[in-house]
C-alpha cells in the first residue's frame, strides 16, 4: 500500500487516514489531485487487507477523484459495495458522493453468518494540520462508545463495557473457559481480535474429553450471543465461516 504519497512541494490538499476493522491505522494517504484507486490487490494506490473472507474487489473496489475544488468517492462496481457515513448516517454510494471534512468511506471486510459487518474505514480530512489530524482521530476511533468486552481471568468476571457503563454477564463454567482463552489470545497480538480455530477453542473448552462436537462449540457461541443480543452487542463474538470465532475485547489501557 503506497500510504505515503509525496505532493511535491505544493501544500497538502486533503489527506485519507486508513483504518483497519479493528480501528488499528492501516496509514494515511495524501491527496496531491491525482485519482486513487482502492482494492484488494497490490495495484491500487490503497490496499485493503488483509482480507481473508475475499469481500474487497481485487481491483478499483472504489476510488477517490477530485473534481473542480471538491474530492468525490465513487463505486468501481463493487460486489459488495461502498459505503458513506456522515455522523450517525451510513448511506451506499451509487455512483459518487460528493466528500466534506470528517466522511468516513466504508468498505465491507467480514460478515457473519447473524449479519453482523464490520468495516475498512478511510477517514476523510480536507485541510489543516496532518499532525493534528492524527491526533484528533486515531485516539476518537479506537475509544468511541464501541461496545467490549473485558474478561477478568482471576476473579472469572465477564464485563460488557458500553457507552460508559460496566455489567457482568453471568455466563456457565465452559463459556468461562471459552472466553478466557480467546481473551488471552487477543492479548498475546495487543488486542486485535485473534481467530480462535474451532478445534482449539474445543481443546480450550473441554480438553481430552472424548464425544465433543462443533455444533456443541455452536451452541456455546449462541448463547453468549444470545445474552448480548439485547444489550446490543451480539456482534462482539463474530464468526468466520468454516474456521473459527473472534472476540471483541477492550484494548488495553
Amino acid at each position: 500500500m503506497d500510504l505515503d504519497r509525496a505532493t511535491g512541494t505544493r501544500e497538502r490538499e486533503a489527506e485519507l487516514l486508513v483504518l483497519r476493522p479493528d480501528g488499528g491505522r492501516l496509514g494515511d494517504v495524501r491527496l496531491s489531485g491525482e485519482p486513487i484507486s482502492v482494492g484488494r490487490l497490490a495495484e491500487n494506490d490503497i490496499v485493503l487487507e488483509p482480507d481473508p473472507e475475499q469481500l474487497v474487489t481485487r481491483l478499483a473496489h472504489c476510488g477517490f477523484e477530485k473534481r473542480g475544488e471538491r474530492w468525490f468517492v465513487f463505486d468501481g462496481g463493487s460486489v459488495n459495495g461502498t459505503y458513506l457515513r456522515r455522523g450517525d448516517h451510513l448511506e451506499r454510494v451509487s455512483d459518487r458522493a460528493a466528500l466534506q471534512d470528517g466522511d468516513v468511506v466504508c468498505v465491507l471486510a467480514s460478515l457473519s453468518e447473524g449479519g453482523e459487518r464490520d468495516y475498512f474505514e478511510l477517514v476523510f480530512h480536507e485541510g489543516g494540520d496532518p499532525q493534528a489530524t492524527r491526533a484528533a482521530r486515531l485516539p476518537k476511533v479506537e475509544t468511541e462508545t464501541r461496545p467490549c468486552l473485558e474478561y477478568d481471568p482471576a476473579q472469572a468476571r465477564l464485563v460488557l463495557v458500553q457507552a460508559g457503563e460496566r455489567l457482568e454477564l453471568q455466563i456457565r463454567a465452559q463459556a468461562h473457559r471459552l472466553v478466557a482463552y480467546m481473551a488471552e489470545r487477543n492479548d498475546a497480538i495487543g488486542g486485535t481480535p485473534a481467530l480462535c480455530t474451532h478445534d482449539e477453542l474445543m481443546q480450550a473448552v473441554w480438553g481430552d474429553e472424548p464425544m465433543h462436537s462443533r455444533t456443541e462449540l455452536a451452541k456455546l457461541v449462541w448463547e453468549l450471543r444470545r445474552q448480548l443480543e439485547p444489550l446490543g452487542a451480539a456482534d462482539l463474538i463474530e464468526n468466520e465461516r468454516r474456521r473459527g470465532y473472534r472476540l471483541r475485547t477492550c484494548p488495553r489501557r
